[in-house]
């Protein structure tokens, strides 16, 4: 469950204000979050949903949606976008990275049959884009090696991370977090992985 209470309240602000005509979902942490409205909205074809919670682990999106089933299954998004995991990639091994992601996508599938998942890969982070990174490709290459397995289509926005040199403008000076052009750089990524499918 989410390690405080403020998380719960986002929770129960996101699900309280949806509604039917939702055809976009975006799942995921603080990079979700965070993800302008103007520019998240051109994602879906219809109204896009933002539920992203800063700090989440992938377990953490997996207790909302194992927890808010029954509202959730009020709308029936044509697309799922997820975006978690850079949260877990210090934490756990990649091993257990991959499992979260299968019982993940495997609730998405149970909660939205008709939904297709599109799971934004672990962005790059850290000085010179080093941090963490040999798990991230690990567990980057893992999902998309399996992909048709879990029943996703993989977006790899690497080319968000100035060619993995630092500082980047695309990143705040946390080395985490995007900036605007960070966001207009990872939606044009996401919006072309989407239209491609």
């Amino acid at each position: 469950m989410p390690d405080n209470a403020d998380a719960l309240r986002k929770y129960e602000r996101n699900v309280s204000g949806l509604t039917g005509d939702v055809s976009t979902v975006m799942l995921g942490d603080s990079l979700v979050e965070a993800w302008p409205k103007e520019l998240s909205a051109s994602l879906g074809a219809g109204p896009v949903a933002n539920l992203g919670v800063g700090r989440d682990r992938i377990q953490n999106t997996l207790w909302f949606i194992e927890h808010e089933r029954e509202r959730l299954r009020k709308i029936k998004p044509r697309s799922v976008i997820v975006l978690v995991g850079t949260n877990n990639i210090y934490l756990d091994k990649p091993c257990g990275v991959m499992e979260s992601y299968q019982k993940l996508f495997e609730e998405i599938r149970a909660l939205w049959p008709n939904g297709k998942i599109y799971s934004i890969q672990i962005l790059p982070r850290g000085e010179q884009m080093k941090g963490a990174a040999e798990n991230i490709g690990s567990v980057n290459s893992e999902l998309s090696r399996r992909s048709r397995e879990l029943g996703i289509r993989t977006i790899d926005a690497s080319n968000i991370a100035c060619g993995r040199t630092t500082p980047c403008a695309n990143y705040k000076s946390d080395l985490l977090h995007l900036t605007p052009s960070g966001y207009e750089a990872l939606t044009r990524i996401a919006r072309d992985g989407i239209g491609s499918s």
